[in-house]
C-alpha cells in the first residue's frame, strides 16, 4: 500500500510541477519566478517520494540519502510552497534571487535547529506554520472564486500536516499507517497547482 501511495505522490507532485512550469512560460519575470518556485517545491517532493520508493535497501548510506530527500521535501519544499501561495495571493511577487535566498535560509534554519537538538519541535512548527500561512493566504483572497480554490487547498494541507504528517499534533487521532501522509499529500498538491495558477493568472490579467 505504501508503494501505491508513493507512486500517487510522485504523479501528483510531477503534475503540480508541470502545470506551474507550463503556466509560468507565458508570464513576465516576477510572476514567472513565483510559479517556478512552486514548481521547484513540487519537484522536491516528487524526488523525495521517488527516493523512498526506489531506495529500499538497508544500509547507513541508503538511509542517510533517504533522510536527505525527506528533509528537503518537508523542511524546504513545504515552506517554500506556502510562501508561493501567500505571494501569489497578495500579488507581490519576488525576484528569482529572493526565492533563492529564502530557500538557502530554510536550509540554514533547519540545520541550525537540528544542531540545537530542536528537530522534533521544529517539525511541529513547520506543520503549524505552513498550514497557518496557507489558510491565511486563502482568507486574504478577495475574489470569491479564487478564495474557494485557495481555501480548499489550505484546508486539505492543514489536515494532511496536522493529522497525518511527520509533525502531526494529533498523532493518535488516526491509525498509524505510513501510507496515509503521502496519499493525502498526493491529493492535495494538484489543488495547489490550480489555486496558485489561478491566482497568478487572474492578477496578471487585472494588472
Amino acid at each position: 500500500m505504501l508503494s501505491l501511495a508513493l507512486g500517487a505522490l510522485i504523479i501528483g507532485a510531477l503534475f503540480t510541477a508541470l502545470q506551474l512550469q507550463k503556466s509560468a512560460q507565458r508570464l513576465p519575470d516576477a510572476p514567472r519566478a513565483t510559479l517556478q518556485a512552486g514548481a521547484l517545491s513540487a519537484l522536491f517532493i516528487a524526488l523525495s517520494a521517488l527516493a523512498e520508493l526506489l531506495l529500499n535497501q538497508t544500509g547507513n548510506d541508503i538511509e542517510t540519502l533517504q533522510r536527505i530527500f525527506a528533509n528537503l521535501a518537508y523542511y524546504a519544499a513545504l515552506p517554500l510552497l506556502a510562501t508561493v501561495m501567500l505571494v501569489s495571493t497578495r500579488n507581490n511577487h519576488w525576484e528569482r534571487a529572493a526565492w533563492g535566498r529564502w530557500l538557502i535560509g530554510l536550509f540554514a534554519l533547519f540545520e541550525l535547529l537540528r544542531r540545537m537538538e530542536h528537530g522534533e519541535l521544529y517539525t511541529q512548527i513547520i506543520a503549524v506554520a505552513v498550514s497557518a500561512t496557507m489558510l491565511l493566504a486563502a482568507l486574504m483572497t478577495k475574489e470569491k472564486a479564487l478564495q474557494k480554490a485557495n481555501l480548499l487547498a489550505g484546508i486539505n494541507m492543514a489536515i494532511t500536516l496536522l493529522i497525518a504528517g511527520p509533525g502531526a499534533l494529533m498523532p493518535n487521532s488516526l491509525p498509524e499507517n505510513s501510507y496515509l501522509y503521502p496519499l493525502l499529500l498526493a491529493a492535495t498538491l494538484p489543488l495547489f497547482a490550480i489555486a496558485i495558477k489561478q491566482a497568478v493568472l487572474f492578477n496578471h490579467k487585472e494588472a
